[in-house]
């Protein structure tokens, strides 16, 4: 290495630095660095080439004035100097569209990491791009008012050029402020306490780890009920050595060595393993991990949790101090599909079994989307193989680890060790996978359906997410990976694809190498390579606290943007008219032809979901503008029309008289687009009405007709302002086909469009209305547990998407009626109906408020939303909401705009219900694990009185919930609560537990009752509301650190008569514990059967009473029981009370302790059905307290009876008594002789 320095310093004289793997940000100039490091976010290693880095300065010099520069010109070429002209506007609007371009690539360009490390450490540069970013906010106010005036008189060319500048100046704004400024702040709360921000390569580790949480932040809204991260270092031996030291100076060794004594990784855990290279040089890996599980919770919760456990990790800040030649960031958010949802079950996950640490063995950590369906059958066959998973591992993401390092021990590489262990796995499944036993590679599998998998190409760094949402911070380049795909490969059918990104390449796809499952090679080309035009402007949620509330708020400029350019305003001579304006791209002028030409006889509104009744409201309002019996006007599901109304021996002209109007929100819909391709192929006229910009469906048809900006993004799964927006569409194809067929006068259409544009303002009035409909839905959400939604004419729109929405919402089945067909159906269950009125007219809405009446009578609740001004649902209507007046055909809207609020306020009423359980369930899980740390076991726990207490107050909170119509009227489990919350206060006597839970009443038995009950309750009753939730197929309690474990010489007797501690009641457990520790030994003992008790398990005269067992000196010993079964005496008593008897035998003065067992059969319910009598002997010397303990209340009894003679009380009293009389006189004589001696 030596001589390739010097004979390198020979060639370039004026380079006389040279590093050797060092990262190019961490070396000044002028240098030479061979085989750089470039630290990255997923594939950190060494790269053959060599880069060489300029003079000081040179390259991270923050040179903004050609940014300046480009803005001066976008100020001055605004809208105003340009408006007489449309080819003045495409050519110079805001500089033209090559500046604007070039100014947002050169925003852009500072996010990469040179740049960016430069940035972070300039105030000034950040001062400078903050006042960029104010001026182009300027810019835009200006701008966006400007195209409000002149709308209606620009042509369409101008309006399509304004708007798309516009976006850009906004996507330029949002970079500077969110995406360079936000995230540099960010990036310094996770390293704080460093003034001098400290290395280059420290500060990009921390901007990566930025961004891998930013990410997951975006990825929550697809499951939230956990998050982790890990953070894997590869450092050489001498960086280890240092790092160690300035550990130990600082105080942290302990705390090191504490995080890796584990054989679970969980929150804080530390792994570390020490190899060799290729080479045999010495490297040490290591790797940090956060986690957080949180079943109830918001989005944004979690990350913030890792935030700050990465903010206050003094290790993980003095690691990343420390030179390493690799790291790379795994991260994971998940909702469980197996396994509880804990700590230890949070992805990632790793190899280590039972047993073992998390120190000196190879780190592989994994993450999984989907199930690993034969996940059972491997870890039983790893069990039998002697590898035991840790009890608290119940996930099945744990065998992916474990597989691969099962192949590992037959000798392959790593690469063949990951393609196997996928190969294994049945079900669909996306893993992501990382290991120090491959510095600078991350390993992808997919397979199936139901998860993706994308890999973000950035300029310095790959960036794989399962969704596009969740790089496009970083780069709009990606590969999506097909795991779906069945292809032939080496041996037959194969599918499954494995990607391994490799930061020893040039980045791009000369990193990625790619398989099949089998090991088939897949060759990536540049066709493979796809671009997104999302940022991540249009995904995130502000300060909403859910996607849905903040899609719903947005509703109203959705479809502002879906009016835009499509309408102008033109004079005919009779003054001012609107007309509609769709140019060739939205309608062409074939379609045109065909209508004009009565070519056209059958038009079809087609989609599916929540766009099938887009599609359904379409074709109403273009029946009520054409009224043309010659033109047959249908809605259907796309799949309806593709699977019934086509058949096989159809020409290519069979459908040359229909137009198919094709509805999809995200253009990717399976049934939509393949009925597109099957009406195409039969000569159908073909339009779509969609979302998304490029998406699959737009290749297809014959023309477009974008909704909102053709780039309007829906986080939650329940789809809303897509509907509002495909409802005005289809509107505005409506009146297009109406003008051509002139079958509406001019002035109609322009009244029409002139409505459709004050439609956002009347959504505003609705959206004002919130408050209202929240109080609405808080109040009645609970109250019922049948739903269901009605409307008539175009109103039947209305109540199938408000079913919908509710559906998906509030987990519920809702039906969909007819408002007349309702009181026919199923009034008898009392729904709860939302009554879609507003725009009905005349006689219409007369029937529906008497049908309400009906609904009413029949003890329904009728939720009404009609126009502003009618009054008569108000006697019978538990709810009234008044929406602005508008044409029937556009009704649907704003009736479904407040079925949507309302459903949001009553998804988050019903889930409210389970925050309260959560909180519970967790104040009962803190307070057993604080409980345990006292050294309580699970007996002494349950009749602990601030346990007790506790428990008290929370069943009087549940009591006070459910009068109050807090809880769903049909949760499962209220009765079950309420009977534990009584158990565990002792307001029930646990003798009666079994025969309400079918288990003894042991103190596990009812603590696991209760936290299984507060589980699936919690579990009922969320309500995620933007994600769809799945649930758990495996499930654990939360009281496994409170032990049960009991053992002694009365325990032991207790087995040896087979007794289970189990037919001891609690209260008796802890007196046997107490008890024991004075008996020295048993020296016989009689079990006892009882029969003939009561029905409530009291001695009846027909009780009896059998010896079943005899023992030591006791065996020879006769007894009364052996000719007289009559239960009679001291042990009626004993029967009676339920209670362990302490004393001396009246006959013989034997010192003895009887205890009562219930029946071992679970019919007998809690009935005692054994009596165990052991004759002890007491230890001859027993210290003070220990009698006491063992006495328990007895001692109390005592001390009462004496200081109620007026005598001092003093524990020592208790020495002044022979043991056996202590444990075997009454309370009453012992203080009686204890006063006599005093007085």
């Amino acid at each position: 290495m030596s001589h390739l320095t010097r004979k390198i310093r020979r060639r370039i004289s004026r380079l006389p630095v040279i590093h050797w793997g060092r990262h190019p940000a961490s070396v000044s100039g002028p240098a030479v660095i061979l085989f750089p490091c470039s630290t990255n976010r997923l594939c950190c290693g060494l790269a053959g080439i060599i880069a060489v880095k300029g003079r000081a300065g040179r390259e991270t010099a923050m040179d903004l004035s050609p940014l300046a520069t480009l803005v001066d010109t976008a100020d001055t070429s605004g809208l105003e100097s340009q408006l007489q002209q449309t080819e003045a506007i495409v050519g110079g609007f805001l500089g033209g569209q090559e500046a604007l371009d070039t100014l947002l690539g050169k925003i852009r360009f500072l996010k990469q990491e040179v740049p960016f490390l430069s940035l972070f450490k300039n105030p000034a540069a950040q001062k400078a791009l903050a006042d960029l970013s104010g001026r182009l906010s300027k810019i835009l106010e200006r701008e966006q008012a400007l195209l409000a005036r002149q709308l209606g008189n620009l042509e369409t060319q101008a309006v399509d050029v304004i708007s798309t500048r516009i976006e850009a100046l906004k996507d330029m704004i949002w970079c500077l402020d969110v995406e360079l400024a936000g995230n540099i702040g960010r990036i310094q709360s996770l390293m704080p306490g460093r003034s001098d921000h400290g290395p280059d390569s420290c500060i990009a580790l921390f901007r990566q780890i930025n961004a891998v949480l930013n990410s997951i932040d975006r990825l929550e809204v697809r499951g939230r009920d956990s998050a982790g991260i890990s953070i894997l270092f590869i450092l050489p031996a001498d960086a280890y050595e240092t790092l160690s030291a300035e550990l130990d100076d600082k105080g942290l060794t302990t705390n090191f060595e504490r995080r890796m004594a584990s054989d679970v990784l969980g929150n804080t855990s530390i792994s570390l393993n020490r190899s060799t290279t290729n080479e045999g040089q010495p490297i040490v890996a290591l790797t940090v991990v956060y986690k957080i599980a949180a079943e109830i919770g918001s989005l944004g919760d979690n990350i913030r949790f890792l935030r700050q456990q990465i903010q206050q990790d003094k290790i993980l800040q003095q690691i990343a101090a420390v030179p390493h030649t690799f790291h790379t960031v795994s991260s994971h958010t998940r909702w469980a599909s197996v396994g509880a949802i804990t700590e230890p079950n949070c992805h990632p996950v790793d190899n280590t079994v039972t047993g073992a640490t998390l120190k000196d063995r190879p780190i592989i950590h994994a993450c999984l989307n989907g199930d690993i369906d034969n996940y059972l059958e491997l870890k039983a066959a790893m069990e039998a193989s002697g590898c035991t998973i840790p009890e608290s591992i119940t996930t099945d993401t744990k065998i992916i680890p474990l597989q691969i390092e099962h192949y590992l021990g037959t000798g392959v590489d790593v690469a063949e060790a990951f393609r196997l262990a996928v190969s294994n796995f049945k079900g669909s499944h996306a893993i992501a996978m990382h290991t120090d036993l491959a510095p600078g590679k991350f390993f992808l599998a997919q397979k199936g359906s139901g998860q993706a998998v994308f890999v973000g190409l950035a300029e310095d760094h790959y960036m794989p997410a399962s969704e596009v949402y969740g790089f496009i911070e970083e780069t709009h380049h990606f590969l999506k990976m097909n795991g779906e795909k069945v292809v032939d490969g080496k041996i037959g059918k194969t599918q499954g694809q494995i990607f391994i990104l490799d930061q020893r390449s040039s980045g791009g796809l000369a990193g990625v190498t790619a398989m099949y499952y089998d090991g088939t090679p897949i060759q990536l080309t540049d066709e493979d390579v796809k671009h997104t035009e999302i940022t991540s402007r249009d995904i995130d949620r502000q300060d909403f606290p859910h996607y849905f509330l903040k899609e719903i708020s947005e509703a109203p400029l959705s479809v502002e943007r879906t009016l835009l350019n499509r309408w102008k305003i033109v004079d005919n001579g009779d003054g001012q008219h609107y007309v509609i304006h769709l140019d060739e791209r939205l309608f062409p002028r074939s379609l045109e032809a065909a209508f004009t030409e009565d070519r056209i006889r059958r038009v079809f509104f087609v989609g599916q979901g929540t766009a099938g009744v887009a599609a359904q409201a379409c074709a109403d309002i273009l029946k009520s503008y054409l009224a043309d019996p010659a033109i047959q006007l249908r809605a259907l599901k796309a799949s309806e029309l593709s699977g019934f109304e086509l058949n096989e021996g159809d020409d290519d002209a069979s459908m040359a008289d229909t137009l198919v109007v094709a509805i999809s929100q995200s253009g990717t819909t399976t049934d939509t687009n393949r009925t597109v391709d099957m009406v195409k192929a039969r000569g159908a006229h073909t339009l779509a009405i969609v979302n998304r910009r490029d998406s699959d469906i737009t290749f297809k048809v014959d023309g477009v007709l974008y909704t909102s900006s053709g780039r309007d993004i829906e986080m939650s799964v329940a789809s809303t302002k897509a509907f509002y927006s495909q409802i005005v569409a289809g509107a505005l194809l409506s009146l297009k086909v109406a003008s051509i067929k002139g079958r509406r006068s001019t002035e109609f259409l322009s009244d029409q469009i002139a409505e459709l544009l004050r439609i956002p303002d009347h959504m505003r009035t609705v959206l004002a209305m919130g408050e209202q409909i929240q109080a609405s839905a808080r109040r009645l959400a609970a109250t019922k547990t049948y739903w269901a939604a009605v409307g008539s004419g175009p109103n039947k729109s209305s109540a199938d998407e408000i079913r919908i929405k509710l559906s998906e919402l509030c987990y519920k089945t809702i039906s969909s009626d007819f408002v007349e067909d309702k009181k026919h159906i199923d009034l008898s269950s009392e729904p709860l109906i939302i009554v879609c009125a507003a725009g009905s007219k005349g006689t219409v809405i007369g029937d529906i408020i008497k049908d309400t009446a009906i609904f009413k009578a029949h003890k329904a609740a009728p939720v009404v939303i009609t126009d502003e001004g009618e009054e008569r649902f108000g006697p019978y209507a538990e709810d009234v909401f008044h929406v602005p007046q508008v044409s029937p055909q556009f009704a649907p809207i704003l009736n479904t705009l407040v079925g949507h609020i309302w459903g949001y306020h009553a998804a988050l009423a019903i889930h409210e219900g389970s925050r309260f359980l959560h909180d519970v369930r967790e104040s009962i899980r803190n307070t057993l694990d604080d409980l345990a740390e006292q050294g309580l076991d699970v007996y002494e726990v349950i009749l602990e009185k601030s346990f007790r207490e506790k428990i008290a107050g929370f069943y009087q909170a549940f009591r006070n919930k459910r009068k109050a119509n807090r809880f769903p009227t049909a949760i499962t489990h209220a009765s079950d609560l309420t009977l534990l919350f009584k158990y565990l206060s002792g307001r029930l006597p646990l003798t009666d537990f079994e025969m309400d839970f079918g288990l003894k009443g042991t103190a596990k038995n009812v603590l696991n009752a209760l936290f299984r009950v507060l589980g699936e309750s919690i579990n009922l009753m969320s309500r995620p509301v933007d994600a769809i939730k799945h649930q758990a197929k495996t499930v654990t309690v939360g009281t496994s650190r409170i032990s049960e474990r009991v053992e002694g010489i009365l325990f032991d007797t207790l087995g040896d008569h087979d007794l289970d501690i189990a037919q001891v009641v609690n209260r008796n457990v802890i007196v046997m514990k107490n008890i024991q520790g004075v008996i020295d030994h048993v020296a016989g003992s009689i079990l006892y059967r009882i029969d003939g008790l009561g029905l409530l398990g009291d001695p009846t005269d027909q009780t009896t009473i059998a010896i079943l067992k005899k023992t030591g000196i006791l065996a020879q010993l006769s007894s009364r029981v052996e000719t007289d079964p009559v239960l009679k005496g001291t042990k009626r008593i004993i029967v009676r009370q339920g209670n362990i008897y302490i004393g001396k035998g009246r006959k013989d003065g034997r010192s003895i302790v009887v205890i009562p067992a219930t029946s071992d059969d679970p019919t007998d319910g809690s009935r005692i059905r054994y009596l165990l009598l052991l004759n002890i002997a007491f230890k001859e010397a027993i210290p003070l307290e220990k009698k006491i303990k063992a006495l328990g209340g007895k001692c109390e009894h005592i001390k009462n009876i004496v200081q109620e003679n007026s005598v001092p009380w003093a524990d020592d009293y208790l020495d002044d008594v022979a043991v056996d009389d202590l444990f075997g006189r009454s309370a009453e004589k012992l203080a009686e002789e204890m006063v006599a001696r005093r007085i």
